[in-house]
């Protein structure tokens, strides 16, 4: 895909170009330029957040719609005949199908060739630190501040990072993460889906920021456990909760292509980031929140 190249204009000439810089289709050098106007104009940054919104909202919709397992059958089977013949919406379904069927399947086609736009989002070069910047931004940028601590280390960490072929041994990750926290991999390791495989364990920092950051790996996929102390008047109690049947109050919400779960821990806040659908990713929290819980309790302060 080209990238959009744009000369110096105000509000109005910015505004045209929003879509793009949502979609990462700017060059690095109009995509700063977006970031530097929108960081100083009120009005424009509110539009930016708003079409996030959206389209975190369109994302949510999709994941969340139920779909009659013979309707995939029968797309096939009208894709097939369609090569022969022309195409007539909606009737494949049949007299039979009731109405509720045809409005969900107009609805999905409509929300597919959304999402084909919204979904393909290309990520910056691991090198273009000022990209991953404004990647961060953009896709956070409906999130709770409090959320986006946990967001933040996840990708700046685990996102724009080159991994080793071969994941270092579970001893040095441990040692990694030091006496304080070499107990909490076992501890998540035994909650995480099946499947899933330790690739980092370390303590970093990001924005100034210490954490204790757990990935782990399936398929490609990455699941992290972000761990961060809490500083003077930070809470997730603004926040609604999603989640409580575990015992934990946890608080969810989404962020671009990612879910962000966070519930607190006597000093700390713990947050699962990954880019599961947000009822996987909610439950992924709420399995692990126990037990990483409990172990946080007991870390000194």
């Amino acid at each position: 895909m080209n990238r959009i190249q744009f000369g110096e204009g105000g509000c109005e000439r910015i505004r045209k170009y929003l879509d793009a810089y949502v979609s990462n289709e700017l060059t690095v050098e109009a995509n700063h330029e977006v970031l530097r106007h929108i960081e100083g104009c009120r009005a424009c940054a509110a539009e930016v957040e708003g079409r996030v919104h959206l389209r975190s909202r369109l994302k949510a919709a999709v994941n969340a719609q139920g779909v009659p397992p013979e309707l995939q059958v029968r797309v096939r089977e009208q894709i097939r005949s369609s090569r022969q013949g022309t195409w007539a919406p909606l009737g494949w379904l049949g007299a039979g199908w009731p109405r509720w069927a045809g409005a969900t399947a107009a609805v999905l086609v409509i929300a597919g060739g959304l999402w084909v736009g919204v979904s393909p989002e290309k990520l910056p070069e691991l090198s273009d630190r000022p990209g991953q910047k404004a990647y961060l931004s953009r896709v956070s940028a409906n999130l709770a501040a409090i959320l986006k601590v946990g967001l933040g280390d996840h990708i700046h960490c685990a996102i724009f990072r080159k991994y080793p072929k071969d994941p270092q041994p579970v001893e040095k990750m441990e040692t990694d993460l030091g006496p304080a926290y070499a107990g909490l991999l076992p501890v998540v390791r035994a909650a995480v889906p099946q499947g899933y495989k330790v690739i980092m364990a370390h303590q970093c920092s990001y924005a100034g920021r210490k954490f204790v950051h757990l990935t782990f790996e399936k398929n490609g996929g990455l699941l992290s456990l972000v761990v961060a102390r809490k500083q003077a008047g930070e809470s997730l109690d603004g926040l609604s909760p999603a989640e409580g049947a575990s015992g934990v109050r946890i608080y969810q919400s989404t962020a671009g292509r990612y879910q962000v779960a966070g519930f607190e821990a006597g000093n700390f806040f713990a947050y699962v980031v990954s880019e599961l659908r947000n009822k996987e990713n909610l439950q992924v929290a709420a399995n692990v929140a126990p037990g990483v819980r409990e172990f946080l309790m007991k870390t000194p302060a």
